[in-house]
């Protein structure tokens, strides 16, 4: 059985008893977007409790996730900003941000990992998105295609190395136009999608599909081998590489 943690939003000054069902509704809907920004389809279960000293809300789940959000909680902490992260772990945090301001209320968010960092937002922080650092840009996704489809907002998952799982709008038209099953097969995919200049990270709630491009996920066996045989060259007269390496990086 995995082992599970739990993330706590710590809402100051309000009693449990005092907590409106559509407020708490509001706060807590953006949890799932900061526990699981890609598929969850497949993700486990994320249970509730609330629990008395102030409202205690807590969000409990199996320890990878809240991990994630806990790097994510002191990478935050330490920039003051949201901009770095993965845009969908940060409109969660500015949701809850917004939430907090409009409701004039002071939270923590924290997790049940020793040492774990604590991340303070009240009407008083500034935890949204710089909007101007998003820029629309093509660009060309590879990655193995997990799955086509779907009856209403037809789209393509791609699962990247860079960027993870990528959903990619489309239309019903450009699927059944496809001449060969590009399921579960390596692609090249040319798409229109908002960037972070600083952080080259994708905004994944709008990523379009502009062209599918050739693409072989292989090298070229003699190619490299060239490559390997000129830079040898380099190195043939020195008499100890590893060594010489070690000197260079300050080892020795």
């Amino acid at each position: 059985m995995n082992e599970l943690e739990y993330i706590e939003i710590k809402v100051n000054d309000v009693l449990p008893h005092e907590f409106d069902i559509s407020s708490l509704m509001d706060l807590l809907k953006n949890v799932e977007n900061l526990l699981y920004p890609n598929d969850k389809k497949k993700r486990p279960i994320i249970s509730y409790e609330v629990k008395e000293g102030s409202t205690r809300n807590i969000i409990r789940t199996i320890a990878g996730p809240i991990i994630a959000v806990n790097a994510i909680l002191n990478q935050i902490g330490n920039e003051k900003s949201i901009d770095s992260i993965d845009p969908v772990q940060g409109k969660a945090i500015q949701n809850i941000q917004e939430w907090a301001a409009k409701n004039n209320q002071n939270l923590i968010i924290k997790t049940s990992l020793k040492g774990t960092s604590n991340l303070e937002v009240s009407r008083t922080t500034q935890y949204y998105r710089s909007e101007n650092i998003w820029l629309d840009s093509d660009l060309y996704l590879y990655g193995k295609i997990v799955n086509m489809g779907g009856k209403t907002n037809p789209n393509i998952h791609l699962a990247t190395d860079d960027h993870g799982l990528v959903t990619i709008q489309t239309s019903e038209e450009v699927l059944a136009n496809q001449r060969d099953n590009r399921l579960y097969k390596y692609a090249g995919i040319h798409v229109q999608a908002k960037q972070n200049v600083k952080s080259g990270q994708l905004d994944k709630n709008e990523v379009k599909l502009l062209d599918f491009i050739d693409y072989e996920q292989s090298y070229d066996d003699n190619y490299l081998s060239s490559l390997i045989n000129k830079a040898s060259k380099s190195w043939k007269d020195i008499p100890d590489t590893d060594k010489w390496l070690s000197e260079i990086r300050g080892i020795l």
